[in-house]
């Protein structure tokens, strides 16, 4: 007859048993994925190579006293209002239409070339010449659109 259980053993694995079940599974990773291996192995080369890898790693050691550097540039004064005209910039572009933008650059830069030309001329403008001018309809209503908009400009002053 068999003899009966006395004592209970602990069949807790060794660590270095636990070290060789890693090793073997982490060998069979690498046999299995080999070509991703392959490719971290060489992009951690290249990360060496070119000193990328030492400033990432110093850059990982002190993300404390980064992150507090970024924040604090970030709360200053001259950052927020970059950032709160972007918002507002941003809201200009989303309220305009697509069409609209593309025909005012349009514009813009043909009178840009043509203000170009015209100031290679060399011929003097006198105050005839500028009266003459104000006759000119499109001259006219360009006028009128800046002096309306600087009116209103100015009335957002006060």
């Amino acid at each position: 007859m068999a003899e009966p259980i006395s004592t209970i053993r602990d069949t807790k694995k060794t660590p270095e048993e636990i070290e060789q079940e890693r090793l073997a599974k982490i060998k069979a990773d690498i046999v299995e994925e080999d070509s991703g291996f392959v490719e971290m192995v060489e992009t951690v080369k290249l990360l060496q190579e070119s000193g990328a890898l030492e400033a990432l790693n110093s850059a990982i050691k002190a993300r404390g006293d980064i992150t507090k550097t970024f924040l604090n540039e970030w709360r200053k004064e001259p950052m927020t209002n970059a950032i709160n005209n972007m918002m507002i910039s941003s809201k200009l572009l989303t309220d305009t239409k697509p069409e609209q933008t593309e025909q005012m650059i349009a514009n813009l830069k043909n009178a840009a070339k043509q203000a170009e030309a015209s100031a290679k001329s060399e011929e003097i403008m006198g105050m005839l010449a500028m009266m003459k001018a104000l006759k000119d309809p499109d001259i006219n209503r360009a006028l009128r659109y800046g002096m309306t908009f600087l009116k209103e400009m100015g009335q957002t002053l006060k």
